[in-house]
């Protein structure tokens, strides 16, 4: 199993080789948080083969439990947002926007098509991590830049490919990536090296809460299965202020004439 992904036959795996694997992975520097999915996968199929009677649920007794990490709390600051937006070329001042505006994934932004802009709805609607469909509405900025592209442009090719690049001559393959671009960006503007383009997706996370003080429209804007990981984007948010209010909706709730009911009723 750890020589080679799929090379032992399920009942043949051993303690010894399950362990491998796992060292192989934090050998390969996976994050925590990785490891922790991998290690939820090998517990899902264990489960199966030892149901097939493949393998023995001693076995899977044997994997061990990797805890989810501590929830990365890092955002960019609006003086950040400023100085990215300022400086960037238009291909990645678009991508920017959509991580930054929207919460959109590197790869989602990236990928981003003309065809998947609805100019009436003023929305953009795709495919997100899960191979879920997700629709969100869309800001002007972001509207006005797609509405600028050359009517005969190829709308099947993603927009940051369609844009102006900080280099003349730029090629853009089908599924273009900025993780270069960015560095190179952080340092020009004096950004702090360890903000990531993922956490423009949590920075959009905390401006829709600051706006609402909904989890649920949260959820929404960042298109999340289970709530409990809107949760651990927002883990530094919920603060004495926001329990205060909640507190007082509670006393106005108690305050409030109920009907009589009777058990069984």
């Amino acid at each position: 199993m750890a020589r080679q992904s799929g090379s032992t036959a399920a009942g043949k795996l051993s303690p010894h080789e399950i362990g491998q694997a796992i060292a192989e992975w934090k050998a390969q520097s996976k994050s925590q948080h990785t490891r922790k999915n991998y290690c939820n996968a090998l517990r899902r199929f264990l489960n199966w083969t030892a149901q097939q009677g493949l393998t023995t649920y001693a076995l899977l007794a044997t994997l061990p439990r990797i805890h989810q990490p501590d929830p990365r709390l890092i955002i960019a600051t609006p003086e950040e947002r400023a100085k990215l937006l300022d400086t960037a070329a238009p291909n990645l001042r678009f991508f920017i926007l959509l991580c930054a505006d929207l919460g959109l994934r590197h790869k989602t932004a990236a990928e981003l098509r003309p065809v998947d802009y609805d100019p009436a709805a003023r929305t953009i609607r795709f495919r997100t991590k899960g191979a879920a469909t997700q629709t969100l509405p869309v800001t002007d900025t972001i509207a006005d830049t797609i509405t600028s592209l050359p009517s005969d442009c190829d709308r099947e090719r993603p927009i940051v490919a369609l844009l102006p690049a900080s280099k003349r001559g730029s090629l853009w393959g089908k599924q273009p990536r900025f993780t270069k671009q960015w560095q190179t960006l952080k340092q020009k503007c004096g950004v702090r090296s360890e903000l990531h383009i993922h956490d423009l997706r949590r920075t959009a996370a905390e401006e829709v809460w600051d706006a609402t003080t909904d989890l649920r429209a949260v959820q929404a804007q960042l298109g999340h299965t289970s709530i409990a990981t809107t949760a651990r984007y927002l883990a530094n948010r919920v603060t004495e202020n926001d329990l205060r209010h909640v507190r007082d909706a509670v006393q106005r709730l108690r305050s409030q004439p109920r009907k009589d009911t009777k058990h069984g009723s």
